[in-house]
């Protein structure tokens, strides 16, 4: 697709946005890149992925992503729960047996889950200056580990708090359940059906290409952190990858919206990746980035899932090592997904990936509104001709059975004749789809809009159960 005008000018535009935030947060090497309709749609790049040698970053340079990970192994997960492999609200010990000799947070604590370490409700300690050190973790020390850990701070399912620990557990439940190590699992059911070559869990190996060096400065001096191994806690946060490889992924990420009745393509089902950004865990804080209003978010299954005031639902996830900062941000609604990697220890990528998936809905065209239901625009259209004739009756053929019930007809009547003496004679102006069974309205009339809601009922001819009318003067 070549782009020009206003989004030719967004890419100018995210390209500077780029340059200054590797400035301001003095950042050595950095990769954007913007996924839309399927594809790759541009990338920018800028600095150095190695100091010392002077080497530049490219498209082609592997970064670490650290926590972005986890999307990848929550998705792996749902796939052998799809297939019937594995139960999520079974306890963890019925996969990883040696947990059953963990003692509880408390006697009356119910067994942790896979889905509490999915969504971070295990009850365990936040872990991440730990963690992140620790990925070169043998099976052995796992082992260890579970023999004689302090798990806990809280009983399962009473808080979120996000565990490293939680993730590295499931790992091995992919290990147990697949039958073959989680990093094998993965490049065999996810990386190699999406082509993604370039992306795997060894990053002392993908130094011996183009890599990007991790650093952080100390009063001014830059120094290379170092490479912590693959090992056997790599499903938390071990991931290494480029530019094209990443964009196949969130590709196929978005490529699940929305939800319809073609063939499925894809290793996982779309339903499955829709499961994904769904909250199952309590709501967080709110979300609130500078200069902006707060967004509520929750944490899904390796997806953080927010609602933007600008943006809509925005899923997102982010990612941080010793020597890297990442996010990715996607918006399903509109197709659009946002990825940026940094290699500075924790550079905070998240307001880099935001700014950008702005400046896009800044120049984006204006979508094509959805289309109505044929059912939901019957109803509009019979809400229509009864403030024509200024009576509910008019409408009576597709009324759901409680709705002259709960307020019976001369009510109604009495309400059509006051909106139409204020608003006077309206005509159809909009139809706004919740969905196929709920919508809202407007009239436009002589002195005003009437706006109007709808909720259908579920039996087989589905009626109005709901229906509000609200004036606006002009």
């Amino acid at each position: 697709m070549v782009y020009v005008g206003a989004m030719k000018t967004a890419f100018d535009d995210i390209d500077a946005a780029c340059l200054a935030f590797a400035q301001q947060h003095q950042i050595p090497g950095l990769v954007a890149g913007i996924v839309q309709d399927g594809r790759l749609a541009h990338a920018t790049t800028f600095g150095l992925a190695d100091i010392e040698g002077a080497r530049r970053v490219t498209t082609d340079t592997a970064f670490r992503i650290a926590s972005m990970t986890k999307n990848m192994t929550a998705l792996a997960l749902l796939s052998l729960r799809d297939q019937g492999r594995l139960v999520l609200d079974a306890p963890l010990s019925q996969y990883v047996p040696q947990f059953s000799s963990v003692p509880p947070a408390t006697r009356d604590s119910r067994p942790v889950s896979l889905r509490d370490l999915m969504s971070h409700v295990a009850g365990f300690v936040t872990d991440d200056p730990w963690a992140d050190r620790v990925l070169g973790m043998t099976p052995a020390a796992l082992d260890a580990m579970i023999a004689d850990g302090t798990f806990f701070a809280r009983p399962p399912g009473l808080a979120l708090e996000y565990s490293n620990l939680g993730y590295a557990l499931l790992g091995r439940v992919l290990t147990n359940v697949s039958g073959e190590p989680y990093q094998s699992f993965i490049r065999r059911t996810i990386l190699d059906p999406l082509g993604m070559a370039r992306t795997g869990f060894d990053a002392i190996d993908a130094a011996r290409s183009d890599f990007a060096w991790g650093y952080r400065l100390d009063e001014g001096s830059w120094s290379r952190e170092r490479i912590e191994p693959d090992g056997e806690v790599g499903a938390m946060g071990g991931l290494t990858t480029t530019v094209p490889d990443y964009a196949r992924y969130v590709a196929f990420l978005l490529s699940a919206w929305p939800a319809r009745d073609d063939p499925e393509a894809g290793p996982v089902r779309r339903s499955t990746v829709r499961e994904m950004g769904l909250w199952h865990a309590p709501p967080l804080l709110p979300d609130s980035v500078e200069g902006r209003p707060p967004a509520a978010s929750a944490y899904g299954y390796g997806l953080v899932d927010s609602v933007d005031a600008k943006l809509g639902r925005r899923l997102h996830h982010s990612g941080g090592l010793p020597g890297y900062g990442s996010h990715v941000l996607m918006l399903p609604d509109r197709g659009w997904g946002v990825f940026a990697f940094g290699n500075r220890t924790y550079a905070p990528m998240s307001r880099l990936t935001l700014r950008i998936a702005e400046l896009l809905h800044e120049a984006a065209p204006k979508r094509e509104p959805a289309k109505p239901s044929a059912v939901l625009a019957r109803a509009v259209e019979a809400v229509v001709a009864a403030y024509t004739a200024g009576r509910i009756e008019a409408a009576e053929p597709v009324l759901a059975e409680n709705l002259l019930l709960d307020t019976p007809a001369r009510y109604r009547n009495v309400e059509l004749a006051a909106l139409k003496e204020r608003l006077g004679e309206g005509r159809l102006d909009s139809i706004e789809p919740v969905h196929a069974l709920a919508g809202r309205f407007i009239l436009a009339c002589a002195r005003g809009r009437l706006r109007g809601s709808i909720i259908l009922s579920p039996d087989a001819q589905p009626g109005i159960q709901k229906l509000t009318l609200t004036a606006e003067d002009s």
